[in-house]
């Protein structure tokens, strides 16, 4: 039996309050849209802000994987290896 990989998220002062006041989050999933959700469950005040109402990345968010934006990878789809770290940025409109 294989356990999805467990990555640190790092949230951005804007939305800290939403998880709990934390600079940094743990969660795992095998997807990056499966780690938002699992960050999302943890503290669902974030995930409004995270995610759209048809289950895409809401667009005022880009969340990276280590240097690359998830959007010019497999967006929500993307895998998630061990040891990643992912990055979630506010973005202006």
């Amino acid at each position: 039996m294989f356990d999805s990989p467990v990555v640190s998220v790092h949230i951005p002062v804007a939305l800290r309050h939403f998880a709990g006041g934390h600079e940094e989050v743990t969660a795992s999933g095998d997807t990056v849209g499966e780690v938002l959700e699992a960050v999302g469950h943890e503290y669902p005040a974030i995930r409004s802000h995270l995610m759209a109402p048809d289950g895409d990345l809401h667009w005022a968010i880009a969340v990276f994987l280590g240097p690359r934006s998830v959007r010019e990878l497999q967006g929500l789809a993307t895998p998630i290896e061990l040891a990643e770290t992912l990055t979630i940025v506010p973005v202006s409109a």
